[in-house]
């Protein structure tokens, strides 16, 4: 097959100089369909996961993929698979009329749909595998990279199963998908399974860190006890993590009625991943981030922003080592401790009504309008503090303005508590309220100036 080159006139009408724009567009459509393969299945009636059955899907993939690409495109109806699962060849992409128009039903216990090459797809349908015990197989199995998944609706699964499972892939593209429908009873539409997961089951094989990919636009709506949204499970007792996945515009609803083991995002061993305007609703836990067995692939640099959580049990739960997050701009997700090099902003850059903390390990900066604080406090609350000697004495300074000309206004006041002991290394201007007989025979404020302490009041 070559590339044809197709001259167009100048003028609408042919002026011998080129086809008109209307010749031009039929032959640059046959020579698309002469370079890329585009095959009409639309017989309801066929076994379509038999490739021996001419007019099957199966078959369309095989024919497509045999021509070096294509695209199968499946007209509205529900097409069967009986005992078999589809496998998307090389660069072909499977293509749906339409996730309300087109479905893939499952009758088989195996895998749904394989992906097992790069360059494929699948696009424009529903696809719906049976429910909990009549199924151990994934709604789709992805083993290769570079693959996309597009405006899709699946339904059913096992609470051992998933939607959609990622073993080992990098660059996969996952927009504008649907997975069950919310309610509290069972409907065709209903993911009775989980939802995604990011993984590396063949971490002997591929020892390498997977992910690299980007969700956008899914929604998850889960039916059954024990089962989670999106799940990035990197190996125990390696160094491999799942990172460096981009998840936006995420919700994940378990119902009016809270699911016992019902789990909105779960991170174990995952590095590096942002998830980025999420909601999470009526579950169990909203996130659970975790580092499992003895390797060094420690959760860290995971990066919240805009989360929502409501009506759910535990907000975010860590275990295990976890480390170097960042909140910005969620409600109801906070993390239990602070470790090194996180930062907090619980609903905006504007501190109000939250708690900014700042810290490695027993150091703090905290900002809080609670019954606890009141205002503003530093403290270092380490029991083996960590001292280095500067070249200068060093203090805590607060100023205001240009060449510190506004000062500091404390609103209703400043509050000295007395001291019964010197200053060991006071300096000119310093105030401090004493008692009586410390630097002078009476109690109150003395200000040190030209290296003695003055009374003032």
């Amino acid at each position: 097959m070559t590339q044809k080159d197709i001259q167009v006139g100048i003028d609408p009408g042919n002026q011998g100089d080129g086809d008109t724009l209307r010749d031009a567009f039929i032959k640059a459509q046959s020579n698309f369909d002469e370079l890329y393969k585009v095959i009409p299945v639309s017989d309801t009636t066929l076994p379509h996961d038999d490739p021996s059955v001419e007019g099957s899907i199966a078959k369309g993939l095989q024919d497509a993929g045999a021509a070096g690409g294509g695209t199968v495109l499946v007209a509205p109806g529900e097409y069967q698979c009986i005992s078999n699962t589809l496998t998307i060849p090389l660069n072909v992409i499977l293509k749906g009329s339409g996730r309300r128009a087109t479905t893939i039903k499952c009758l088989h216990p195996n895998d749904g749909i394989a992906m097992t090459n790069s360059y494929s797809g699948i696009e424009s349908l529903k696809l719906a595998m049976p429910n909990y015990s009549n199924t151990n197989g994934d709604g789709i199995k992805v083993t290769e990279s570079a693959i996309h998944l597009r405006d899709l609706l699946i339904s059913g699964g096992d609470i051992t199963t998933w939607a959609i499972n990622l073993d080992g892939v990098n660059l996969a593209r996952i927009e504008n998908v649907l997975l069950g429908f919310l309610g509290s009873t069972l409907k065709p539409d209903t993911l009775t399974g989980n939802g995604i997961i990011f993984q590396n089951t063949r971490q002997t094989e591929l020892p390498f860190n997977y992910g690299d990919s980007k969700l956008s636009s899914i929604d998850i709506f889960l039916f059954s006890n024990n089962t989670t949204g999106i799940k990035l499970l990197g190996p125990d007792d390696t160094d491999l993590v799942i990172n460096n996945i981009l998840m936006s515009k995420v919700e994940i609803h378990g119902g009016a009625v809270i699911k016992a083991g019902t789990t909105g995002i779960h991170l174990r061993n995952a590095r590096r991943n942002t998830l980025l305007g999420f909601d999470l609703e009526g579950l169990e836990t909203g996130i659970i981030e975790e580092h499992g067995g003895t390797g060094f692939n420690v959760p860290t640099n995971n990066n919240y922003f805009g989360a929502y959580v409501l009506g759910v049990t535990n907000s975010y739960i860590e275990a295990g080592e976890v480390r170097d997050r960042t909140f910005i701009g969620c409600d109801g997700v906070t993390p239990a401790t602070i470790g090194d090099a996180e930062a907090v902003f619980p609903r905006s850059l504007w501190i109000n009504n939250g708690t900014l903390q700042i810290g490695q390990k027993g150091g703090r900066f905290q900002l809080d309008d609670g019954g606890s604080l009141n205002g503003l406090q530093l403290d270092v609350s380490s029991q083996t503090p960590t001292i280095r000697p500067t070249s200068t004495d060093t203090a805590a300074k607060i100023s205001m303005g240009l060449q510190d000309t506004t000062g500091v206004e404390c609103i209703p006041g400043i509050i000295l508590p007395p001291q019964n002991r010197v200053a060991p290394n006071p300096v000119e201007g310093m105030l401090i309220y004493y008692n009586a007989s410390v630097v002078g025979p009476q109690p109150g404020l003395y200000q040190y100036r030209a290296g003695s302490w003055v009374f003032i009041a």
